[in-house]
């Protein structure tokens, strides 16, 4: 014998103790023969425990009676509907098709991939008035945001070419004052050494003072003039930045307001950009008419749901109620075969359990307290007492 036959054979064991076991557990099992009936603590205790089975099965056949009762309750409308005559069978019919899609919308309805969250479909309720307005806004907002800023580009690119060209003219204004310090004292120098030439060498430089007068006059015309038109390119060129900072204040003003719109009506809307908010009313939208159908087929729903019960009410079925939960067993035939199946089986289940607690907990208790009473005539008032008692409660 391989250790698989031995495992087999021990499981087989196993299975077959555990029967035995759920066997006893189901056996109610009566002896009297370690109790003493002539004590009477032991057979009060004793008659008591019979008594307490009794009153045990009998709330437990009570329960048992009630369902019993709902499931039989059932399988009688299910009678009472077959048996109907083919008119009234497609009324039924003809409103259980209508529950039946209204009930397929209302589930398609509730496993869609959701367009919108409740707290955005709220929220957007709240500011639709405006909504689209806004998003106008806000892509008008956008677009001239975009001028703007190319308007602060050209005016800062204006302006830093400006503040380079006013460098280069006080430069220009600096280098000029310098030659004209570097050319007086040249024109110095050349006349000290005319002087030199002419007093202590006796040499005629008459020409050497008309020719470096010469050249120093339009030297310096030179430069005044350069100087000159500097000065007022300087003024013009000030003017101009003074002018561009005024442009670029107003410009950033209108910029300023302009990003605030922005940033407010994105804040309102929770959205980023003007295409969000577009789309999001586009969302709102469908999402607004999607839940109009959901709330007109729910209506629908609950009209038609009434129609059955009352039409199933006015045919003799008891409960109608259950039919809303299985209407596909009114136009499916199967469906209707296996909740019968399945009544069917409960019902069986049921009767089981109630003739257990009837004849095999009560009855035998029941017998038990009768064969105890023959055998103990000495004690029979008093066991009749205690039963009389149990009866009472």
């Amino acid at each position: 014998m391989g250790l698989f036959d031995i495992f087999n054979k021990k499981k087989k064991d196993v299975d077959w103790e555990e029967q035995t076991k759920l066997q006893n557990w189901n056996d109610i099992v009566y002896t009297r023969k370690s109790v003493d009936m002539d004590d009477p603590v032991q057979r009060r205790e004793y008659v008591e425990s019979c008594l307490l089975q009794m009153q045990e099965a009998s709330r437990e056949l009570e329960q048992l009676e009630f369902e019993y009762n709902d499931v039989t309750s059932h399988l009688r409308d299910m009678e009472e509907i077959d048996a109907l005559p083919p008119e009234q069978r497609m009324e039924i019919d003809a409103c259980a098709e209508k529950i039946l899609k209204s009930q397929e919308q209302k589930e398609k309805f509730s496993k869609r991939k959701s367009k919108m969250t409740d707290a955005e479909f709220e929220r957007m309720e709240r500011l639709w008035k405006d909504a689209r307005s806004s998003a106008g806004k806000l892509s008008d907002a956008e677009t001239y945001q975009k001028k703007i800023r190319n308007d602060l580009k050209r005016l800062d690119s204006e302006h830093e070419a400006y503040l380079y060209r006013e460098d280069e003219i006080l430069s220009e204004i600096e280098n000029s004052k310098r030659l004209i310090i570097a050319i007086g004292i040249a024109l110095f120098v050349i006349l000290v050494f005319l002087l030199i030439l002419q007093h202590a060498l006796g040499l005629n430089v008459i020409y050497g003072y008309m020719a470096t007068i010469l050249l120093a006059a339009i030297a310096v015309t030179v430069l005044y003039f350069q100087n000159t038109n500097a000065a007022q390119e300087l003024k013009r060129v000030t003017a101009s930045i003074s002018r561009l900072i005024m442009l670029q204040n107003q410009v950033k003003i209108r910029y300023v307001n302009n990003t605030n719109l922005i940033d407010y009506i994105c804040l309102k809307f929770s959205v980023n950009s003007s295409r969000e908010l577009s789309d999001l009313c586009d969302r709102y939208e469908k999402e607004k008419t999607e839940r109009a159908r959901y709330e007109d087929a729910k209506k629908l729903l609950d009209s038609n749901e009434k129609d059955l019960i009352y039409m199933l009410r006015h045919f003799r079925v008891k409960d109608p109620d259950i039919w809303i939960h299985q209407v596909e067993a009114l136009l499916d035939h199967n469906e209707e075969v296996e909740i019968r199946h399945s009544l069917n089986v409960r019902r069986q289940s049921l009767r089981k359990r109630m003739e257990y607690n009837r004849d095999i907990v009560a009855g035998n208790a029941k017998l038990e307290i009768e064969d105890m009473a023959k055998q103990y005539p000495s004690y029979t008032q008093e066991i009749l007492d205690m039963v009389s008692r149990y009866e009472d409660n």
